[in-house]
């Protein structure tokens, strides 16, 4: 990648630092509010009693294939603070509209512990080993990674991936291997500094020529599509409770403020929200977010949290020489957990990362760029049976992409059915 380029892509890096058989049958749909026809995104959707399920999109749209022996089965849809929606599958029509009511609990209904805030996420860390699975397992995963600015897509990547999960507790690397993966080429091009980064690009095309060499650059945006943000090792890094975040930490929780915001429910257990915010920056970002844990269990069964990064004096400088201003840089990263068997798993996790970055000129209008980068992991699939570490030579390499790592099969994405986001026009 070109330095020009690399320098642009850099300060947003330093902030972010099978054919399908006939009679299965294909639920689509979406999760809205009853109340204010609002989506309702990553809501946890599966077959009850099965390892099958899914989560809805940003937009609140699903996608799930159920086999044709659960055509049967008790469809649910779950999500924190509201009813679990519960119907026969043979009833569902194919594309259906889910409108999930509110609900609230009355503090007379929770049998509350003499416990402080912290008190609770002390309990349910000590408690992570009874109430995640004990052994290996394996899980399927719908991955997508997408980078826009201004709203227009300029990279659109996705995968299928099956993951080795050690027992929560257990010090063992998570690994993956890829299933299938592909990219997206039909997007739009980079329009931040695209005139200043071509010509300097031209000057580097020019240097190399006066020395002989053969100019390999690449063009601005296939040096784009060609990136990559870590990958599903970024995503599966970020759930809290397999690698302990700093919230969590009995050793680092001074750093943060907790309490007791209320309760509610989630997959018909009652839930207590502790809120936590950061007293002041830690690894240059201050965040603030909830841990919602069951009451009667002590798990945490979902996190949400966003963290304000704070631009390290390094950096500063180096922006202020380029005349580049930046603008609310943030993260935000949900992640649920479903129950099965009595044990929680991970279900979805999402990081949504923005930043908005101005190029400042002293005689025309200054140009700016909303960049949003959008990286999701949704669990479709869940097996406990016969599960062995993936072979080292298998597993995918994070800071490669996906789709250079897998042979794309058409065929596969002709019958590999996924919701996704409003506005995205690829097939």
């Amino acid at each position: 990648m070109q330095k020009p380029i690399r320098f642009v892509f850099l300060i947003i890096c330093l902030l972010f630092v099978g054919s399908l058989p006939a009679q299965d049958i294909i639920l689509q749909g979406q999760i809205l509010d009853s109340a204010t026809r609002e989506p309702l995104s990553f809501a946890t959707i599966g077959i009850t009693g099965s390892t099958i399920g899914t989560a809805s999109n940003v937009d609140g749209r699903f996608v799930l294939k159920i086999p044709e022996e659960y055509s049967d089965s008790l469809f649910f849809c779950s999500y924190v603070g509201y009813r679990t929606y519960e119907k026969q599958t043979g009833i569902l029509p194919d594309l259906v509209t889910i409108l999930l009511q509110e609900e609230k609990i009355m503090l007379d209904e929770v049998e509350v512990k003499p416990w402080s805030a912290w008190d609770y996420i002390k309990v349910a860390v000590e408690k992570i080993p009874e109430n995640y699975h004990s052994e290996p397992f394996y899980t399927t995963s719908y991955y997508s990674e997408y980078l826009s600015e201004n709203n227009n897509f300029l990279k659109y990547t996705e995968g299928v991936i099956l993951t080795y999960n050690p027992p929560y507790g257990d010090t063992s690397k998570i690994a993956s291997r890829i299933i299938q993966a592909r990219r997206h080429d039909n997007l739009e091009p980079l329009r931040f500094m695209r005139k200043k980064i071509e010509k300097k690009m031209k000057k580097e095309e020019k240097k190399a020529k006066k020395r002989g060499e053969e100019w390999e650059g690449a063009s601005i945006d296939e040096a784009i599509l060609s990136s990559t943000f870590g990958g599903p090792r970024m995503i599966l890094r970020h759930d809290p409770v397999r690698d302990t975040a700093s919230f969590l930490n009995p050793q680092l929780h001074h750093l943060y403020e907790y309490q007791i915001e209320g309760y509610t429910t989630y997959h018909g257990q009652n839930v207590i929200i502790i809120q936590f915010k950061s007293r002041k920056k830690y690894e240059h970002r201050k965040r603030k977010g909830n841990i919602y844990i069951a009451i009667d269990s002590d798990a945490i069964v979902a996190i949400d949290f966003q963290s304000r990064i704070i631009i390290p004096n390094a950096v500063r400088p180096l922006l202020f020489i380029a005349g580049i201003g930046i603008t609310d840089p943030q993260i935000h990263a949900t992640m649920h957990y479903k129950p099965y068997k009595g044990r929680w798993y991970i279900n979805d996790i999402a990081i949504n990362a923005r930043v908005k970055l101005t190029k400042k000129k002293m005689f025309a209008k200054n140009e700016h760029g909303l960049f949003k980068l959008f990286q999701s992991l949704i669990t479709t699939d869940i097996e406990q049976e016969n599960v062995t570490k993936i072979p080292k030579e298998e597993q995918l390499d994070n800071w490669k992409p996906l789709e250079e790592q897998v042979d794309e099969d058409p065929e596969f994405w002709k019958h590999y059915q996924v919701a996704r986001p409003a506005g995205f026009s690829g097939n």
